[in-house]
């Protein structure tokens, strides 16, 4: 089995030491990390591959805890819909003319665009799969596409016709669930399998106990919508709680209004919470989970949510999220201040007492984009730091690109300053993915072109082609 040995270079481990190794190596074999620092170099063979690193930084890979990749063919066209509008054309009428061709290229052009930002995991939450063919056809695409996959297998909630029973007294498809758990694990491979249920925002009770029951009877992670507002169960989580319905396994996403008892509930329950913040403050004005799940015992997750209204980037994420999270903080401070205070300027003399530095810091983002969002479904034990004996998804940046140089922090280099272009190689189980600034898919380019001729096809077969027309017309 080849080995591949990186030298030189400034790797940040994400592991629980919170190790930075400066000058350093790290070695692995086929699919697997067999050394980090001073054993790295004493244990590669002769015939290793050897990349010499100077100036540059080895992260893990970043994780995307939640993403709609299925609706990447409608990137760019959602962008200032209310999320109201969203689920009215995206549900009830997009979903209804996606063909499976056209859910395989919107995730295969999603999971390039992912990796080339430094993405090696993603954690797909598909709910626009109307049939089995549409299910097989997403998971083609994000295999295709070179990039370690949860396949969040999610229900549609298209709008009813009159006659036709409303999606959210219709459990879900336990027949389906088990044709594809026979397929796919969650065992840290390319490809695992979990279940996205309607949950207690969009189903009554009775349903939550199949869907959870499906989920249990499995060995699957489950994962649910949630707002934290009153929904189809009075009383949410706690109801299901004392129902006997929730276990571990569990997770919520979004959930922003939701109070403190019941985060708790959840976290206390092995349960874990994701946040979106940039499409969440877009649509509302609580601020997302991060430092509440933070201060109530947990760990966040993070990631971007729908591709038609925002950027699937995880480097943008962990900025936006870091920024939105300390506005809030800042705003609750100033809430409970007394006065307007002095200018920060005015405040300053020699020999002060430093005060304490903003918190959470860059290091945190970059946590939540790795090791914590391993750790939302359970999967911490492959992915998410660079460690003895995990996968080999690893990321390469250029330090001394002109958007980050000097880089004398290294994460604050990544978190603070990077974008795609600085990113010069990716490894996703071992095998290169991009090299030279470059993906290596030789579709890439492709299936760009082909995105856009199916957005046109999806919009014109929904009946809305007038969505667009004013974009392109004068």
């Amino acid at each position: 089995m080849s080995q591949t040995l990186i030298r030189n270079a400034t790797i940040v481990t994400m592991d629980k030491d919170d190790r930075i190794l400066a000058n350093a190596a790290i070695l692995f074999e086929g699919e697997t990390i067999k050394a980090i620092g001073e054993t790295a170099i004493a244990g590669a063979g002769h015939d290793a591959q050897v990349i010499d690193a100077t100036d540059k930084i080895i992260i893990p890979g970043l994780i995307n805890a939640h993403i709609h990749m299925w609706q990447t063919a409608l990137r760019g066209y959602g962008m200032d819909w209310t999320g109201v509008e969203h689920h009215l054309h995206m549900q009830t009428e997009f979903v209804p003319v996606f063909t499976p061709d056209q859910m395989r290229l919107s995730e295969f052009a999603g999971g390039l665009s992912l990796l080339n930002g430094g993405v090696t995991s993603v954690f797909e939450w598909c709910h626009g799969n109307r049939t089995p063919d549409h299910s097989d056809a997403a998971i083609e695409g994000l295999q295709d596409a070179g990039i370690r996959s949860l396949f969040i297998h999610g229900t549609v909630k298209t709008l009813p016709h009159e006659g036709e029973v409303h999606f959210s007294q219709v459990p879900h498809p336990a027949a389906e669930a088990r044709r594809l758990r026979a397929r796919h694990s969650s065992d840290g491979g390319m490809m695992g399998l979990a279940l996205g249920i309607l949950g207690p925002d969009y189903s009554p009770v009775e349903i939550c106990r199949q869907d959870f029951a499906l989920a249990d009877e499995l060995g699957l992670w489950s994962s649910a919508h949630v707002s934290g507002k009153p929904g189809k169960v009075e009383g949410g989580y706690r109801r299901l709680k004392a129902e006997g319905i929730l276990t571990g396994k569990h997770n919520v996403v979004h959930a922003n209004s939701m109070e403190d008892d019941e985060i708790a509930l959840l976290l206390d329950n092995d349960c874990t919470i994701t946040a979106t913040s940039s499409t969440e403050i877009s649509g509302g004005s609580k601020a997302p989970l991060v430092s509440r799940v933070i201060a109530l015992g947990g760990r966040p997750s993070i990631g971007n949510d729908s591709e038609s209204a925002m950027a699937g980037s995880m480097l943008e994420a962990m900025r936006q999220s870091l920024m939105i999270d300390r506005l809030f903080h800042n705003i609750s401070r100033d809430a409970v201040s007394k006065g307007p205070g002095q200018a920060a300027t005015n405040a300053v003399y020699r020999g002060m007492p430093l005060p304490p530095r903003k918190n959470p810091g860059a290091y945190e983002a970059l946590k939540w984009a790795t090791i914590d969002n391993a750790k939302s479904v359970g999967m911490e034990a492959f992915i998410g730091s660079l460690e003895l004996g995990k996968k080999a998804d690893i990321v390469m940046v250029d330090a001394l690109a002109p958007n980050l140089t000097p880089g004398l922090d290294p994460v604050e280099a990544v978190v603070g300053y990077a974008d795609a272009a600085n990113i010069e190689a990716i490894w996703v189980n071992g095998t290169l993915q991009k090299w030279d600034f470059k993906l290596l898919n030789p579709s890439a380019r492709s299936a760009a072109k082909a995105l856009r001729d199916t957005a046109l096809t999806v919009l014109e077969n929904a009946g809305r082609r007038e969505l667009i027309t004013h974009r392109f017309t004068g």
